[in-house]
């Protein structure tokens, strides 16, 4: 059993803040309002949290300009972040108990490790908001205090078998899954839904341990059923090295998945040959502000890139905005110190001014419908020689069919 003194050691270790002088965070006293962030900034799901830290500082910056008024008063905003390490079970319960507890945060963004937190939200509630995992099945039915922005993997991965078949030709489709990794084995799951629902046949069905780093067996059966395209079902860390042994191997044709590849990340982990590596490429996921048409996502892109001479992914428009909903929460419910009051404002503001994520409002123009925040999804494709992505196609997703797709005229020119 660990002493308490290491186990203070280990909140201390992953936790990072700037604390406001004066009256304690979250008090109705205090003009700056600190709030809770568990973030991967260190192990296998490192390339989501930094770029969801640097995201939430532009948002908290944007935000503090002007501020905003509760109670009377004028406040500004204040994360206290921690590393989860890519280990919600451990490290990021013990961040999560440190923000509750002693730090007393109201609300608290986060990217992972849902169902493990559901313990501690029984024992003292909190709002989550969650800006990243969209695994199958759904976070939402954990709890009530969870919150997701962004539309769970149902709402993208149809519009992969779907382009596949009109734009790529694809009548057949082999699948190689991480084995462990909840997002990739709900990929797994929706994607033979899916294909399925298309008329697309499942060639090969292969799967690898997540430690492993040797694919072959996997690849070896995928590429042995000769399909007209393979997917990859994890995040980003996981399959860019397995797409690069499945190109070794000699595979040439479409790879798709839903991971968020973006350019830097290509070339980090692929090394010289990404380029190559890369080419037949296709991305379903949420959209890209680097790809949308919405003037506040094309200059949210823009001065992201700007800062932090990195591509930006589809996470960094939703952690950009998470300041401006607890904001618009916070004045909603004149409180900002109340998790149950926050927690039910949450359910009925509207879409907050300043965001860029390009929101697809429900009833009355709500953010939240039924605790999720939606924007459309995308097909993005790796343009060769060009380090870059474009969009292949735009889509939204009722009862489990793609509707309104529009497609540009030409994806790479």
């Amino acid at each position: 059993m660990r002493s308490r003194s290491a186990a203070a050691l280990v909140a201390a270790a992953v936790l990072t803040a700037t604390t406001a002088c004066g009256s304690p965070s979250g008090s109705p006293d205090s003009d700056v309002v600190k709030v809770g962030a568990i973030l991967s900034l260190s192990g296998i799901y490192a390339t989501l949290g930094p770029a969801q830290k640097n995201a939430l500082q532009m948002g908290v910056e944007e935000l503090n300009r002007t501020g905003f008024t509760v109670g009377g008063r004028k406040r500004t905003l204040e994360i206290s972040y921690a590393d989860d390490r890519s280990d919600a079970a451990t490290t990021g319960v013990t961040a999560l108990r440190e923000l509750v507890q002693s730090q007393k945060v109201p609300v608290i963004a986060y990217g992972l490790g849902s169902d493990t937190y559901v313990p501690q939200l029984q024992r003292q509630p909190v709002p989550m908001v969650n800006m990243l995992d969209s695994s199958y099945p759904g976070i939402l039915g954990l709890s009530d205090h969870l919150f997701l922005t962004r539309g769970a993997s149902p709402t993208y991965v149809p519009g992969c078998l779907y382009y596949a078949k009109r734009k790529l030709g694809t009548t057949s489709i082999s699948v190689i899954t991480a084995k462990g990794e909840p997002y990739g084995e709900g990929l797994t799951q929706l994607v033979t839904k899916s294909a399925q629902a298309e008329g697309v046949r499942i060639a090969a069905n292969s799967e690898f341990p997540l430690s492993s780093t040797d694919y072959s067996n996997a690849i070896s059966a995928a590429v042995a059923a000769k399909p007209d395209a393979v997917y990859l079902s994890s995040v980003t860390a996981v399959i860019l090295p397995v797409l690069k042994q499945l190109r070794q191997s000699g595979y040439t044709g479409p790879v798709i998945h839903s991971a968020g590849v973006n350019p830097n990340q290509a070339k980090a982990i692929l090394g010289a040959q990404y380029d190559s590596i890369m080419k037949d490429n296709y991305d379903c996921a949420g959209t890209l502000p680097t790809t949308s048409q919405d003037p506040a996502a094309q200059a949210f892109a823009k001065d992201y890139q700007q800062r932090y001479d990195e591509y930006p992914q589809d996470l960094t428009m939703w952690a950009h905005d998470f300041p401006f909903i607890v904001a618009a929460a916070m004045t909603k419910a004149d409180t900002v110190s109340d998790p149950a009051k926050i927690e039910q404002a949450l359910k009925e503001i509207d879409v907050p001014q300043g965001t860029v994520s390009g929101w697809l409002p429900g009833d009355g123009g709500r953010l939240f419908t039924d605790r999720n925040a939606r924007t459309a999804s995308e097909v993005t494709a790796w343009c060769p020689g060009q380090d870059t992505l474009r969009s292949a196609m735009v889509f939204d997703v009722k009862d489990d069919a793609v509707v309104d797709p529009t497609f540009p005229q030409e994806t790479c020119g």
